[in-house]
């Protein structure tokens, strides 16, 4: 009886969850708002293009000099707003792009101009997550560079 009780309440768990996840537009939301990375510069980072955060994370296996962690950290700080302030525009359009469609009101020209805008954004989005990259490259030396790709688990091939 106990465990009937148990999976019951787990499967009503579950379905509250599913119904949660279902209602965040977009599925990113959470990440959006946070200002987190989500994989958006992983192609900088497979190739040599350390990022701050991963930077300050290893900072003594790099020994980072004084003025190095301080770049990384201003460069974190620096991603943080742009991206956070980026991700609640996305949300935002997001969120009347599904508006529309739940009015059902959308029209064909509306809808091509709410997906430029996104689009527009999640590109903004990008490119500050990988300027980051871009710019911390600049601030270690090759050896360290080294180091960090092989302890963030990367090999790279010149």
């Amino acid at each position: 009886m106990n465990n009937r009780l148990v999976l019951i309440a787990l499967a009503m768990l579950v379905a509250a969850f599913s119904l949660t996840a279902q209602n965040k537009i977009p599925s990113d939301r959470d990440g959006l708002l946070k200002g987190e990375g989500m994989g958006l510069a992983s192609v900088a980072e497979r190739n040599g293009f350390p990022g701050p955060k991963h930077v300050l994370e290893l900072k003594e296996q790099l020994r980072l000099t004084p003025e190095q962690a301080e770049a990384a950290e201003i460069l974190v700080e620096i991603v943080a707003v742009e991206a956070k302030a980026l991700g609640k525009e996305i949300v935002g359009k997001e969120e009347e792009m599904n508006a529309l469609f739940k009015s059902d009101s959308v029209q064909e020209e509306v809808l091509q101009s709410k997906l430029r805008e996104i689009g527009r954004l999640r590109a903004d989005l990008r490119r500050v997550h990988l300027q980051a990259h871009l710019r911390m490259k600049e601030s270690l030396t090759p050896l360290q560079r080294e180091q960090y790709s092989k302890l963030r688990g990367y090999e790279i091939k010149n």
